[in-house]
């Protein structure tokens, strides 16, 4: 009876971690750029670097830099000794010409290479018609929340200004429209305005991306046990009747 609890206990917990959302946190305020990764509210990426690490390196500094100037000395006296014995060397021995043969390279013919090409293509078919459906998966459990733009446009020059602010607007919805496709997005703010009066232009972005380890691992799964299946097709005849072969010898 504990053995079971302890099971569905273990069970419950990796039930618990794998249903908790990874989020990832990008903003761009003010000309600077930050990313940073959390779960279960630590902050996972970036690593804080410890100090005491750090401290301990400024102790030894003194120590190296002794170190590689007595060993720039040892050095520079041993060139000095080899460019003597090496003179010397060059005095006494006779040159000798290399005669090594040079075996030009075979060139493979054209019908292989295209053979070959179409062997990737192949290859390439059957790794996406058994990832697709799982990597659709992925995206559409892979949420953009709180996305927030605040573009201001500006210029010396009032037509230039104008004209970019119309190219931005344009491209940003349709980029917004084009992730749709793909992926949940919930809209904090969308604002991109023109100022004419300033010369120089804001690009102020920030959102949260969040998605759980249980999608991406499910998905993984599936996308494992198809290529499983496949893998007579992925490696190829040729390539089997090699490994065949080299189990043939090796037994």
């Amino acid at each position: 009876m504990t053995a079971l609890i302890i099971i569905s206990a273990i069970i419950l917990v990796f039930a618990f971690l794998l249903n908790m959302k990874i989020k990832a946190e990008i903003n761009y305020l003010g000309g600077k750029f930050s990313f940073s990764v959390k779960y279960l509210g630590f902050t996972i990426f970036p690593i804080k670097e410890k100090k005491k690490k750090v401290k301990k390196a400024k102790k030894f500094k003194n120590a190296e830099s002794e170190n590689l100037s007595d060993n720039l000395h040892t050095e520079a006296v041993d060139q000095n000794q080899k460019s003597e014995s090496s003179a010397t060397d060059n005095v006494t021995e006779p040159q000798t010409e290399r005669t090594d043969d040079v075996t030009p390279k075979s060139k493979e013919p054209i019908s292989q290479k295209i053979d070959k090409l179409f062997e990737i293509i192949e290859k390439v078919k059957i790794i996406w018609s058994v990832s697709k459906k799982h990597l659709i998966k992925i995206f559409r459990h892979i949420y953009i929340e709180e996305f927030m733009i605040d573009f201001t446009i500006a210029d010396e020059d009032a037509y230039t200004a104008a004209m970019n602010y119309g190219k931005i607007n344009a491209a940003v919805y349709n980029i917004i429209n084009f992730i749709r496709t793909f992926f949940s997005v919930t809209i904090k703010t969308v604002d991109i305005i023109c100022d004419f009066d300033s010369k120089k232009s804001v690009y102020d972005f920030s959102t949260k991306i969040t998605v759980k380890p249980s999608t991406i691992l499910s998905a993984a799964f599936g996308i494992l046990f198809g290529l499983l299946i496949n893998l007579k097709k992925l490696i190829g005849k040729n390539n089997m009747k090699q490994i065949s072969d080299k189990k043939a010898v090796s037994m």
